[in-house]
């Protein structure tokens, strides 16, 4: 029985080629899309998970009264791990880190000269109990005691190796900064799903004292606090009693309202309030938006597999007709119609497996991730590719299958079944009017995705982007006369370089994802008014050359240390003030020091669009200068850069050059949007193809339908565009229907997206005008190819074949 079943699913299959491929295309794109993503969202789910304790570790994190509501930081004060054990003996163990990004690590050598590595992942100083608490294999050493004396270093297999040409690194000597560690053990290296990708940890004992002099006024965010329950229920229980341990060392005034709250690791990645130090976060709407996308994509394919093998069904009566005058039953047609999908969803899903490894060499590189694909030990993936195999099948044979064996066989063997007779019509014309919602609202997705990166492109930030080369600067903030003018030093040769335009020293650009930010008292008011603003430390050349618009008072002179400050139109406005100018002169607290407002700049971004602009407050000081900013001219721009590289190195011999445009380093805010955007007019045009495929097999179906009918109307003197017009009517009627449906949901969904922007764009009519249009223009299209063939066929062919 199952031979001769499956002989006549072969015979049947190679008989129908044209539908059997346009069926194997669709199901193999919509399964490829939808594994590409399972294997997406699998990999941003796991984050952290592979940690034993995972159910019972905890991230301390911050949060207070900004200016703009509640403000959220996942730093906490460097002195708050011991005061946290002091206080919390049911934490089994506490453990800090103090993060540094994109750091330089030289390996003395005999010959005198170091060897240099730039380090993107950067350096992480951490306390031994960093590994009581997360799960990281030691391959070589003892991680107990690696990191619990000045000057030690723990690094990764792949470091050691790169370093060292060898695994076993213990004992060796590198160099960060101006101090030398030694090695007293390699880890495995971190995994691409972890927040916490560490592969070269100091000790923190070496710089403990200079953290902790600042007490509990200094929170950055790169310094975070980890903890160990001895029970996972002990949490409420710790979080009943912050309001005690926040008044104990913070005070009872506590102005910004500042307290402590712990989050579970096990949901760091999902919670963008906070930063990771992966610097990566996915709200878990997210999450459910990739869900949403393959699980429509896997209905679309279903839909073309339903409506042509319903539509094709009439092709097959006389057939029915023949097998149950033999005897077949019902159950026994619907096994044969059933096993002819299962072949098709399995050859399909073999042929996606394969266009999936394909892509992934791809996407992996795009997306910047490790996905894989591992049959021999992955239950997950081959549940996958069971559970998808079997749905898809059900899905998209079960119906036509009980079409098919459902056609009596007299009406059958007389070929009587035709389109509309027949009871898949009515479902054929519904799943064409689901199947352009979906791809409807994955147009609109698309139109609004890609103007709002567009908008957040070209908006205009309030300082001047082109032209502007950033320049890292060693050593900064490190006390002594000797580095505190080398900065100042270099900044002077490079002005002097022909091509440079403008240089100029600070903290960081006007628009980073590095942030500093403290309290202002304001002139008259006391402490429990005080009020958050962002500092950015800037020497006297800085407004001209980043064209920040002075609009009352004077700028900064070039001087070293604090002698005044110019502040932002934001920072006027929370100080109670209507007019800039009022503000001049009046002198406000920060950091200890009381000096007045020397003038008032125009509202500028500081960090991305996501966020409103926030008070800042612009100050002298050589210690807080990090970067190195000059404009230079662009018709000869390499030169220069040259000449500047030469200064740099001989002011710096011991580090790495680098340097990055402003405007690249700005786009970098929205990477995850762009990449987001990019995926999903990738997943849209692939939705739309989908349609496409089973729109052409529909109207191909039609047109044989209606050859004679097209014939008869041509004799009689119908044109060809009225012949068009029979073809067509039926989907634009359909696609209207789909629009209807479609917009009110991807308005309300892409309205909901743009929450997360300060700056936004706004929906307008426009983006369902265009999305309608492309819609009904690829529709038109795809029918229209061939409803011409057979509208300009001679009707004698016609009518003949007849």
């Amino acid at each position: 029985m199952f031979r001769n079943y499956l002989i006549t699913a072969l015979r049947t299959l190679t008989r129908q080629r044209s539908t059997t491929l346009l069926n194997i295309a669709g199901l193999t794109l919509g399964i490829t899309c939808s594994l590409i993503l399972f294997l997406l969202v699998r990999h941003i789910s796991s984050f952290d998970k592979f940690h034993s304790k995972i159910d019972r570790i905890y991230r301390v994190v911050t949060e207070s009264e900004g200016s703009n509501g509640r403000f959220y930081t996942s730093g906490i004060p460097s002195v708050l791990p011991d005061a946290f054990r002091n206080d919390f003996p049911e934490a089994e163990q506490v453990t800090f880190v103090s993060y540094r990004s994109g750091v330089m690590i030289s390996i003395p050598q005999r010959s005198g000269e170091s060897r240099k590595f730039n380090e993107d992942r950067g350096v992480t100083f951490a306390e031994p109990t960093f590994f009581d608490v997360f799960d990281r294999k030691i391959l070589v050493g003892n991680a107990s005691k690696g990191l619990d004396e000045p000057n030690e270093a723990i690094i990764s297999k792949s470091l050691a190796q790169k370093y060292f040409g060898r695994e076993d690194a213990v004992g060796e000597i590198l160099k960060y900064d101006t101090l030398e560690y030694k090695v007293t053990a390699v880890m495995e290296d971190a995994p691409s799903n972890t927040d916490l990708p560490f592969n070269l940890m100091l000790s923190y004992v070496t710089i403990k004292a200079n953290q902790e002099k600042n007490g509990w006024n200094s929170i950055w965010s790169d310094e975070q606090c980890y903890i160990l329950l001895q029970d996972k229920e002990q949490a409420s229980s710790i979080m009943s009693r912050m309001p005690a341990f926040v008044e104990k060392y913070l005070g009872k005034e506590n102005y910004s309202k500042q307290t402590f709250n712990l989050q579970p690791v096990s949901q760091m990645h999902f919670d963008d309030r906070y930063s990771t130090l992966s610097y990566n976060t996915v709200p878990k709407e997210m999450l459910l938006a990739l869900s949403i996308v393959a699980l429509f994509l896997l209905v679309t394919a279903c839909i073309n597999f339903i409506n042509l093998s319903t539509a094709e069904a009439i092709k097959r009566s006389k057939e029915v007709g023949i097998r149950k005058s033999l005897g077949s039953t019902r159950g026994q047609l619907v096994t044969q119609f059933l096993g002819e999908t299962t072949l098709i969803t399995a050859f399909s899903m073999i042929v996606s497996l394969s266009l999936a490894q394909l892509a992934l060499s791809f996407i992996n590189v795009f997306l910047e991730t490790n996905l894989t694909m591992d049959f021999s030990s992955d239950v997950s993936l081959w549940a996958f590719i069971i559970v998808v195999t079997v749905v898809v099948s059900l899905l998209s044979g079960l119906y036509p299958s009980f079409v098919v064996s459902g056609f009596r066989p007299a009406v059958a063997l007389k070929n009587l079944v035709n389109s509309r007779s027949s009871s898949g019509y009515n479902l054929r014309r519904g799943l064409v009017v689901l199947q352009f919602v979906i791809s409807q609202f994955f147009i609109f997705g698309t139109i609004v995705l890609i103007s709002q990166m567009k908008y957040l492109q070209t908006k205009e930030l309030g300082f001047r982007q082109d032209a502007i080369i950033i320049l890292p600067v060693p050593e900064s903030g490190a006390k002594g006369s000797s580095i505190n003018t080398k900065s100042k030093t270099l900044r002077n040769e490079i002005s002097r370089i022909n091509g440079v335009q403008g240089v100029s020293l600070s903290s960081t650009p006007p628009s980073s994802g590095s942030v500093s930010g403290t309290g202002f008292i304001f002139e008259g008011e006391d402490a429990s008014a005080r009020k958050n603003t962002q500092v950015k430390q800037v020497d006297g050349s800085y407004i001209d050359l980043y064209n920040l618009q002075l609009i009352a008072g004077t700028g900064l002179e070039d001087r070293d240390t604090i002698s005044g400050f110019v502040v932002n139109e934001q920072l006027v406005k929370v100080s109670g003030l209507e007019n800039p100018a009022d503000i001049v002169g009046k002198k406000i607290t920060v950091w200890g020091r009381t000096l007045p407002v020397l003038g008032v700049v125009k509202n500028f971004h500081t960090v991305s669009l996501e966020t409103e602009i926030q008070p800042t407050l612009l100050m002298n000081r050589v210690n807080g200068y990090e970067t190195l900013s000059l404009v230079v001219n662009p018709s000869d721009y390499q030169a220069t850069i040259e000449k500047v590289k030469s200064k740099w190195e001989e002011m710096y011999p011991d580090h790495i050059f680098s340097y990055e445009f402003l405007d690249e380093h700005i786009r970098e805010f929205y990477e995850g949007e762009q990449r987001m955007s990019v995926l999903f007019t990738v997943f849209t045009s692939i939705a739309i193809f989908i349609g496409c495929l089973g729109l052409f097999g529909l109207a191909t179906f039609m047109v044989n339908q209606k050859t004679k009918e097209v014939g008869v109307r041509k004799v009689l003197g119908a044109s060809v565009e009225s012949i068009l017009v029979l073809f067509s009517k039926e989907y634009v009627k359909l696609i209207t229907i789909a629009f209807v449906i479609a917009s009110p949901f991807g308005w309300y969904l892409m309205n909901r997206w743009l929450e997360q922007f300060a700056y936004k764009i706004t929906i307008g009519p426009s983006t369902f005008v265009i999305g309608f249009a492309v819609t009904l223009a690829i529709a038109i299209f795809t029918v229209g190819y061939r409803s011409m063939k057979a509208a300009i066929a001679n009707p004698v062919k016609s009518l003949k074949c007849e």
